[in-house]
């Protein structure tokens, strides 16, 4: 993993940190953003502009605390930016750290001093050839990877964290372990570069590991730096590497550039050669190492922040501890080797480009409208990055609302379903042409006209009232004889009311008529009962009249009988 990431199932594909990134280190691929390491000059611009706390910074925490559970010493070694992060109580910083059990703690800026030196001796070469300082790794990471044309420029030293590690490991021997804390997240990739620096923690991370420890800041006794030097503390804020130089007279102009942005600009004319006999002191943060992205986000402006740092410069040091022996430059390996990382994408061919820049809508010269919405300076170039699978095609915002407001006015204008907008005035403000047919109005009189020249406005006064919807309500529309499902949905971000509804006339017609077949069959259906139940009461009359007949003949003809058999005998 890289020193910086994003959360998946947080990141939700807004781009920000797409468009944040200075060097389109963003890779969005399945509308997760993913960062190219290959391309990533730890300038941590995207982690401060992501919405969805999605970052994810790789820490080295628990690497520290196991180097202090050990045997060996352990040494931390502070940024002078970290008298930024106090209005005041920063000289209880050495006590917090040693609470937290580091055997030794210096300032960074006995490196600077020995880095410093080298500046100089560049300063003072013969020539017109234009140096830059190469202390701030966002900035070397940049020249490396994007621009390798101006590794001749940097003065080949390492930085004053490096050099300082060095110091540290003559002094009290290779085995014992270097902690560099700072307010740059970019030293993390330094720290895996070099050597001389074991592990690498932001300021960030410090207070919050101060904070879980529960020390008690107030309650610290000031203590000193192990080792400090008071004319480098200005380091951290722009011109102060080049106002620590002993010789002020130099031959060479000093200039100053900070902001990624505005090193990016600078770039194509110091390779034209437009800084001639020039020292240039370069940053990759605005204002220097104070605003840089491993600082905490507490409120404080970067203005604050470098009075802070002058303050501190000015004051006295409390105690110095007396160093053992003074390092030169002669004594320790400073030098540092640049090399060129580019990372270079494929280019397309023409026709490769503008059938990508068709996919998405960018047909003529005039479609391409170079927004930058998608984090790419042109069209062209984010042509070229989704042809790298460094970007997708749906990053293009205006293409994205194009065919959106394509799709809303393909079933806008193509439904079956009555469509009707309606202002908080009560007037007609678009009508599809479904209901522009069913009510039969032409196009010219159906916006503006009084939503009560189609309807009854009663329930769009119930919804303006309430705003709440109304949902498959049925009414029927006396004027031109029709019954209606109708919805009307209230938007508050719009302020107006949408009816949509569907012409159940027919329906309703074959209802009706079939309810009278059947109110039909069941009076034909009676009919035919009565008449058979005035049939069975016909026969049961005529079956009892036949009945009793036959009775009487029968009984007769018995006593018929009986009375011959009796004159017999």
């Amino acid at each position: 993993m890289w020193i910086i990431d994003f959360f998946k199932s947080n990141c939700k594909n807004c781009y920000a940190c797409v468009r944040a990134c200075p060097v389109n280190a963003i890779q969005v691929q399945a509308e997760q953003a993913k960062i190219v390491k290959e391309r990533c000059i730890g300038c941590g611009k995207c982690l401060k502009v992501c919405p969805k706390n999605a970052k994810h910074v790789q820490s080295e925490l628990e690497k520290v605390k196991t180097y202090l559970k050990q045997e060996g010493k352990v040494v931390a070694s502070v940024a002078p930016s970290f008298a930024a992060l106090f209005d005041k109580g920063s000289e209880k910083l050495p006590a917090a750290l040693k609470k937290l059990g580091f055997d030794v703690v210096e300032e960074t800026v006995v490196g600077a001093e020995l880095v410093t030196e080298v500046y100089e001796a560049y300063s003072k070469m013969p020539g017109d050839q234009c140096y830059m300082t190469s202390c701030c790794p966002t900035v070397n990471a940049l020249i490396q990877k994007h621009y390798p044309e101006i590794i001749p420029f940097l003065i080949p030293v390492v930085s004053p964290a490096a050099c300082h590690g060095k110091m540290i490991k003559r002094h009290y021997g290779k085995e014992t372990k270097v902690v560099f804390i700072g307010p740059c997240l970019s030293k993390k990739i330094e720290g895996i570069e070099e050597e001389s620096i074991d592990a690498v923690l932001t300021f960030e991370e410090l207070l919050e590991w101060i904070k879980e420890e529960k020390i008690d800041w107030e309650n610290l006794q000031t203590m000193p730096f192990d080792a400090t030097e008071e004319r480098q503390r200005r380091y951290p804020i722009v011109g102060g590497m080049t106002h620590t130089i002993k010789d002020q007279s130099l031959p060479r102009k000093i200039i100053q550039i900070d902001g990624v942005d505005e090193c990016i600009d600078m770039m194509p004319h110091i390779m034209k050669g437009a800084f001639k006999n020039t020292l240039i002191e370069i940053h990759g943060c605005r204002q220097s190492c104070i605003s840089g992205a491993g600082m905490p986000q507490d409120g404080v402006n970067i203005y604050e922040r470098r009075e802070r740092i002058k303050k501190y410069a000015e004051e006295q040091s409390i105690e110095v501890a007396p160093e053992e022996e003074k390092t030169t430059t002669d004594s320790i390996n400073l030098h540092k080797e640049f090399h060129n990382l580019k990372h270079q994408l494929k280019i397309p061919s023409e026709e490769e480009i503008e059938s990508i820049l068709n996919s998405i809508g960018k047909e003529t010269k005039l479609d391409e409208l170079n927004c930058g919405s998608c984090g790419y300076k042109t069209c062209r170039d984010k042509a070229i990055a989704v042809f790298n699978d460094m970007a997708e095609p749906n990053m293009c915002l205006p293409f994205m609302r194009q065919k959106a407001e394509t799709l809303t006015n393909i079933i806008f204008e193509a439904t079956p379903n009555l469509i009707i907008m309606v202002n908080e005035a009560l007037e007609v403000i678009e009508i599809n042409p479904a209901a522009r047919n069913f009510f039969d109005l032409s196009k010219d009189i159906s916006n503006r006209l009084p939503v009560s020249a189609l309807m009854d406005e009663e329930s769009f006064k119930e919804v303006r009232r309430m705003k709440k919807s109304i949902l498959n309500q049925k009414i029927f529309l006396h004027g031109i004889d029709a019954t209606v499902v109708q919805s009307i949905i209230w938007s508050d971000y719009h302020a107006i009311m949408v009816w949509i509804a569907n012409d159940v006339t027919y329906d309703e017609k074959k209802n009706k008529q079939l309810q009278n077949m059947k109110i039909e069959a069941i009076d034909m259906a009676q009919q035919v009962i009565n008449k058979q139940m005035t049939v069975a009461q016909e026969i049961a009359s005529l079956l009892g009249e036949t009945t009793a007949e036959t009775k009487v003949t029968l009984t007769k003809l018995k006593q018929l009988i009986q009375e011959e058999e009796a004159m017999k005998r």
